[in-house]
């Protein structure tokens, strides 16, 4: 896109000045001259800044090509560029720089033969980056006295060179439509589903030998269900426990057995052989319960890992003496977690309807979507929080590379409505200036311009813009503090200029 500033004549081109050691020559006279000629393009990989001088027949002209990669805005360091001109009478002149002439900046110098409007078709091959640029209308003039006059005014645009925003973290995207959502604003907490999540307790009393847990598992070590935990060497009051528990359990599936056939021939009422199934069953619970626990091993009882997940927590030592029921380990499967959202009861109406929610959690710069992590919403609370006056809503997702942590406190927003395209742009794009919502525009390559905004929808990281800026229009998303500091010390942004 060729952008045209500073313009008197309607066939006048672009000017693009900044007041630092770029040693472009301007012609003066009674106030006017020759302004450089800058453009500023935009591929799916590369940006181009390029800058030249007006542009006459038999005269030597160098363009100042500054090229970055759009992969991380950064200077493109290699590669050969060809640059082809190509004028409406079929004239051709081609140029090759096997190299830049330093980071980010390839100097190809041409002498055309022919006035006219060319144009110039740039071809860059390189490992970094591939690509073809076309910049229409380079305009070539017969003699100096067809040269348009430019008045130069005073600009208010904010210098911010190419060499400036290679060094840091910086980037830009043009302001599009996006489908965006109202939400309502929640708190909440992320929670284990209870069936990922065990406290792993001795069944029996007993002692923790030394000798027979010489590989016990650490904290953060993942195990399988059914996987040896520990081998606990019991008291004897233990084993006779286990034990009778066994044999309570056979002796009531024998008499349970033996009930049901005397039913099956009348000789027992229906009462007699339920209150046997009964008994069968719960004897059953129990030996059932104590085996999901334990293996009988040489060594003793080895406790066994109930599911899949990782060790949170142990609560024993080598050598210590247990009682029945002591803690031992913690378990958490972390794949899938519950998220648990306080909705102010004001709000309760509008998201009984809502399937779909959104959180952000603290020590994570991302805002995660409960669709897109294969989730949905599992229940409603029937009661209120007396104390905070919030309903509970419960989401369930996956965990995408167990980053999400238990206990985190989350940032809930409650999807309402349905969603509508509207003009928005990233949050890291706003900076909060003295309470006002401010953007910076990069007009061209190296200009920039402050935006004071109104906003509204904030949904998925992007924020609704309802004034301030048009569609199309490429707004800082990264380095907009610094671009802040050079409006603040333009004198900063002068320092550190090209030298050609």
């Amino acid at each position: 896109m060729l952008r045209l500033t500073k313009i008197i004549l309607l066939s006048a081109v672009l000017t693009f000045l900044v007041s630092c050691t770029h040693d472009h020559d301007h012609e003066t006279e009674e106030g006017h001259g020759h302004g450089a000629i800058s453009v500023t393009q935009y591929t799916d990989s590369t940006e181009i800044f390029m800058e030249y001088q007006p542009l006459l027949v038999n005269q030597e002209a160098e363009f100042l090509i500054h090229l970055t990669d759009l992969k991380n805005f950064k200077a493109v360091t290699e590669g050969v560029l060809t640059a082809e001109f190509v004028n409406e009478n079929g004239n051709k002149i081609t140029v090759t720089e096997y190299e830049p002439a330093r980071a980010g900046i390839y100097i190809p110098s041409v002498i055309f033969d022919n006035a006219g409007n060319y144009k110039m078709t740039i071809t860059l091959k390189g490992g970094q980056v591939s690509d073809v640029i076309i910049v229409e209308d380079v305009k070539v003039y017969a003699n100096s006295s067809e040269l348009p006059h430019i008045h130069e005014e005073e600009s208010s645009d904010i210098p911010f060179l190419k060499e400036q925003q290679w060094k840091i973290e910086f980037a830009n995207e043009p302001v599009q439509k996006r489908k965006l959502q109202k939400s309502v604003l929640a708190t909440g907490e992320i929670k284990p589903k209870p069936e990922n999540y065990a406290k792993v307790v001795s069944p029996v009393r007993g002692t923790i030998l030394a000798k027979h847990n010489s590989k016990i598992n650490s904290i953060g070590d993942y195990v399988k269900t059914g996987e040896v935990l520990l081998i606990i060497s019991p008291s004897a009051d233990a084993s006779i426990n286990v034990q009778r528990i066994k044999s309570e359990y056979l002796l009531a599936e024998t008499e349970y057995q033996r009930v049901n056939k005397l039913y099956d021939r009348k000789a027992v009422s229906q009462k007699r052989l339920d209150e046997a199934r009964s008994d069968f069953e719960a004897k059953r619970s129990s030996y059932n319960s104590l085996t999901d626990q334990i293996k009988i091993t040489d060594n003793g009882y080895a406790i066994l890992s109930p599911i899949n997940g990782y060790i949170e927590k142990l609560n024993f030592s080598l050598g210590e003496n247990l009682e029945s029921g002591e803690e031992l380990f913690t378990i958490v499967n972390p794949n899938r977690l519950i998220l648990q959202a306080n909705i102010p009861s004001s709000r309760s109406e509008d998201v009984i309807n809502s399937n779909d929610a959104s959180f952000r959690v603290e020590g994570l710069n991302r805002e995660y979507s409960i669709k897109e992590l294969n989730g949905g919403k599992i229940s409603v609370a029937a009661g209120l929080n007396q104390t905070n006056r919030t309903i509970p809503v419960y989401y369930e997702f996956n965990n995408p590379q167990n980053k999400i942590k238990i206990g985190m406190f989350a940032e809930v927003f409650v999807k309402i409505g349905e969603g509508e395209e509207l003009l928005a742009i990233p949050e890291s794009a706003i900076i909060n200036e003295d309470g006002l919502h401010t953007a910076y525009v990069q007009l061209e390559g190296e200009a920039f311009e402050k935006r004071i905004l109104k906003t509204g929808i904030i949904d998925q990281g992007y924020v609704q813009v309802l004034e301030g800026l048009k569609e199309g229009e490429r707004v800082v998303t990264k380095g907009a503090y610094q671009v802040r500091l050079a409006a603040l010390s333009p004198e900063s942004a002068i320092g550190h200029g090209h030298v050609h």
